[in-house]
C-alpha cells in the first residue's frame, strides 16, 4: 500500500456541504473523493495537452483536398463491403 500523507484544505462552507453530500451519496471517504478528483483532473489535462499537440500538428501540416478525397473513396470501398 502506498504511504499516505495528511493535509488540511480550506474551502467555502457551501462547497464543503456539497462535497459532503456528494461523497456520502457515493459512499466514499473525503480522501477517496479528493484522490478521484485529482486523478480526473490529471486525465483532463493530459487530454487537453494531446489535443493541443494534435491541433498544432494539423496547423503545421493540414490535410490536402486530394488526401481527403482518397480517404473518402477508400472508406466507401471498405464500408460498402460490410454487412450492416
Amino acid at each position: 500500500m502506498r504511504q499516505s500523507v495528511k493535509f488540511a484544505v480550506s474551502i467555502p462552507e457551501k462547497e464543503f456541504k456539497d462535497l459532503e453530500a456528494f461523497r456520502k451519496k457515493r459512499g466514499v471517504t473525503r480522501s477517496k473523493l479528493v484522490l478521484e478528483a485529482f486523478e480526473l483532473w490529471k486525465e483532463v489535462k493530459r487530454k487537453e495537452r494531446l489535443t493541443k499537440i494534435y491541433e498544432d500538428g494539423y496547423k503545421r501540416v493540414p490535410e490536402r483536398l486530394e488526401d481527403v478525397e482518397a480517404w473518402e473513396r477508400a472508406s466507401v470501398s471498405v464500408f460498402s463491403q460490410e454487412e450492416w
